[in-house]
């Protein structure tokens, strides 16, 4: 009995952590008022931001009790869970489409909802490729990769859903990445992805 309780807590802690980064909806504000994101996940925090009652595609990537961390500005902060409904399959693995990016160097991987995704560096010609959808790690619940070709060769992009910073501005984002391209010449890229588009 207790091996079961034990079990059914770790299972419930994954399936959890599972359904975050997803995208949320702003609901039960009224018309002419807006949700507060503060400082801390704390209604007394000091308010950094706020969304507007009919705000759509809102990314919680981190959940502390009831209150969730989103990105407002060019920051992040907390804003009550309570006026936000997710939309069902805006997590990982359903994801059709998000956006990846990283520095050192520039670039970007946007990734769309017709099975194609565009790898572009700063200042160069995008790179398309055609892509499967997201697969789970064999026996586990993560990490999630895709896979593709192109004319510059095979893709590989793993995603981790994890705290992740871009190091270049004071946003927050809850999956971290790893984009290889296979080729002539293998090239590897590390960085953050966002559901957000």
């Amino acid at each position: 009995m207790r091996l079961a309780l034990v079990l059914a807590l770790v299972l419930a802690g994954a399936a959890q952590a599972q359904d975050l980064p997803a995208l949320f909806d702003v609901r039960g504000v009224a018309s002419d008022d807006v949700l507060n994101v503060r400082a801390e996940p704390s209604g007394s925090a000091r308010i950094v931001g706020s969304l507007p009652p009919d705000a759509q595609g809102v990314e919680v990537v981190e959940r502390q009790g009831n209150w969730g961390r989103v990105n407002v500005g060019d920051g992040t902060g907390w804003t009550s869970l309570r006026y936000l409904e997710i939309r069902a399959g805006s997590g990982l693995p359903q994801a059709s489409e998000f956006a990846c990016f990283g520095t050192e160097p520039f670039w970007s991987l946007d990734v769309a909802q017709d099975s194609s995704a565009d790898l572009s560096l700063f200042g160069g010609t995008p790179e398309r490729f055609a892509i499967g959808r997201l697969q789970p790690a064999a026996g586990y619940f993560e990490p999630f990769a895709l896979t593709g070709s192109g004319a510059t060769g095979a893709l590989t992009v793993v995603l981790a859903p994890e705290y992740c910073s871009d190091g270049m501005s004071d946003m927050a984002f809850g999956i971290a990445t790893t984009v290889v391209v296979g080729g002539p010449q293998t090239r590897i890229f590390a960085g953050c992805c966002s559901l957000a588009r």
